[in-house]
Order: C-alpha cells, then structure tokens, then sequence
C-alpha cells in the first residue's frame, strides 16, 4: 500500500512552517512508520513522513573513564521526531505481545485525513565525537539524564497543542482536478 506523499507533504510543511523560530528541520525522511510500533513485527500498510526537528537547548552526555571520573560533554540537542501518516494507519495491537518491546510514539493528532506521532530525544551533533568517547574505554558508564527522552520536556513546551492547532485549522490541500 502506497501513501499519497504529496497530501503527507501538505500537511509537513505546515508544521514545519510553525515550529518556533529556535528549532530547525535537520532530516525529512518519507515511506516510514513511527518509532516502537511495529518494533519486531512485519508491516506492509501504508507509510508517512518523518520530520526530525532540532531545538537549540544542549543535551549533555555523562560519561565515567577508567578511572572512575565524571565526565559531561554537550554533544547533541533535543530533538523532536513527528510522524505524518495517513488516517488508516494504527500502531497494531499485536506490539503488546513483543516482549521488551520499544516505547511507541505517541499519537498527537488525528482526524479524517491525517494522523500525527510525536516522540521527544535528542539528536547527536558529532557522532564522531561520540564515537570516539563511547570507544576510547574498555568499560564505561554512559547516560543521557537529560535528555527529553527521558525527561519529556522540551524547549518547544507547547508542541503538542501547537500541533493540535495548526492541523485543526489547516485546510486540505486542494486537488489538481479540473
């Protein structure tokens, strides 16, 4: 099953065109589900568009050296992942029998014509400068505490209604038909 892409587009540009004026579109990728909802099982149903949006508000990396000192380096920003999927698509019932399965993105927004997942984290800037922490030590104690995907909070508070809103009021993109 194919999504109409170009309906999917409509509708991201719109919440690209209202994220607050510190938050960036870092990665557009399309013919995708949203992350943890098919975590382990098959699905051939119908697909969206993912936006990675990234705010400006550093997320700090914890990490221990061998000799067991406290390390925190600013290496990524928080980050906000939104799924635009078209409105058949369901996050399955069947995930709940996955044992130690994913924590889904959450759905945000759904109408007759759209539905919307959001997930909150962060997002690396340097993976070569993470890359070469994660791998100087034999054995490490690493943690991102901060990060939104654990916290939930990000700079960007009102994403969710924000979101809300601007689907609400967004008119469906006009046909091409004569």
């Amino acid at each position: 099953m194919v999504s109409d892409y170009n309906e999917l587009e409509y509708y991201a540009k719109i919440i690209e065109d209202s994220m607050p004026d510190s938050w960036r579109l870092i990665k557009k990728i399309t013919g995708v589900i949203p992350y943890g909802h098919y975590d382990g099982l098959e699905y051939d149903g119908s697909k969206g568009i993912l936006l990675l949006l990234e705010g400006d508000i550093d997320v700090i990396f914890h990490w221990k050296d061998k000799n067991e000192v406290w390390h925190r380096e600013a290496l990524a920003k928080e980050s906000l992942e939104i799924w635009i999927m078209p409105p058949e698509y369901r996050l399955s019932w069947k995930r709940f029998f996955v044992m130690k399965s994913l924590v889904p993105a959450k759905e945000v927004y759904s109408d007759e014509k759209i539905r919307v997942y959001g997930y909150t984290s962060h997002h690396i800037e340097s993976l070569k400068e993470f890359n070469e922490i994660a791998s100087s030590f034999p054995s490490i104690t690493t943690g991102w505490p901060d990060s939104p995907y654990h916290t939930g909070v990000l700079s960007w508070v009102t994403w969710k209604e924000d979101i809300n809103l601007i689907m609400r009021e967004a008119l469906p993109p006009t046909s091409t038909m004569p």
